[in-house]
């Protein structure tokens, strides 16, 4: 008696253990969903079915979908077009030709000395007697665009270091999924053999109470795993960017 008033006990705190679980991430849902955490919102009473399978040759593209390589690459391209003008201010603004594609003569009246385009000298000059400075430029901007192109090599190992942890996980939680219900199954075998052997005075009711725990224990493992399984599967889609959909094409972004 004290043993199976020990069972139901130990029983009892696990579910209040997962009904906490339970309120804690339902608030959490209703926040991401931009509602007030009041734990009101309705799920299901059971978990989701099993994910289908992985398809094969699925294209490494699709990693370039994540919001991350995406701005990734956005900063690469800010970063080049900065150096570019930063290389530019090294130039006169000077114009070499009119309107109409022929020779200004700002060249010449420059050589034969006409003060009267003063203005057009001193852009000409600007760039020379601020070329430290300028030059100092073009080194920070090639720095800069070199950093987030390093930053965008890490970015991207680590996204495929994801999906790969996420494929593999995926093997490894299928198995143990498929021996833990071979777990729950011969544990409710094993506890209708108990109770058949102690209601045929085989057995004593001890026995039974052990095999009813093992069978409880293996149950919640099963569950626990199938859980995992799903966690990982969001995991994965979330590494790749989207799911296995290689209709929609890939977000493609072209570098200067």
């Amino acid at each position: 008696m004290r043993l199976a008033l020990s069972n139901l006990a130990s029983a009892e705190a696990l579910r209040d253990l997962r009904r906490q679980q339970l309120d804690a991430t339902v608030r959490q849902l209703e926040v991401l969903m931009g509602r007030y955490a009041s734990g009101t919102l309705s799920t299901p009473s059971t978990l989701p079915d099993t994910p289908p399978a992985i398809p094969g040759g699925l294209p490494a593209q699709l990693v370039s979908r994540r919001p991350d390589l995406v701005a990734a690459e956005r900063r690469i391209a800010a970063a080049r077009q900065r150096l570019n003008v930063a290389r530019a201010e090294l130039y006169p603004r000077l114009t070499l030709t009119a309107a109409t594609g022929t020779a200004t003569s700002a060249l010449t009246d420059l050589i034969d000395g006409n003060f009267g385009i003063w203005s057009l000298l001193g852009n000409l000059l600007q760039p020379l007697f601020q070329g430290g400075r300028l030059r100092a430029g073009v080194d920070r901007a090639d720095a800069r665009a070199a950093e987030e192109l390093a930053t965008y090599a890490n970015i991207a190992l680590q996204a495929f270091s994801e999906v790969e942890t996420a494929l593999a996980a995926e093997e490894f939680l299928r198995d143990r999924e498929g021996h833990l219900e071979i777990s729950v199954e011969q544990s409710r075998a094993a506890e209708r053999l108990a109770d058949d052997r102690y209601r045929a005075g085989l057995d004593d009711y001890i026995t039974v109470l052990n095999s009813q725990r093992l069978a409880l224990q293996a149950e919640g493992d099963l569950i626990a795993a199938r859980r995992q399984r799903l966690e990982n599967r969001v995991n994965l889609y979330l590494a790749l960017g989207g799911g296995f959909d290689q209709l929609a094409a890939p977000v493609s972004v072209s570098l200067p």
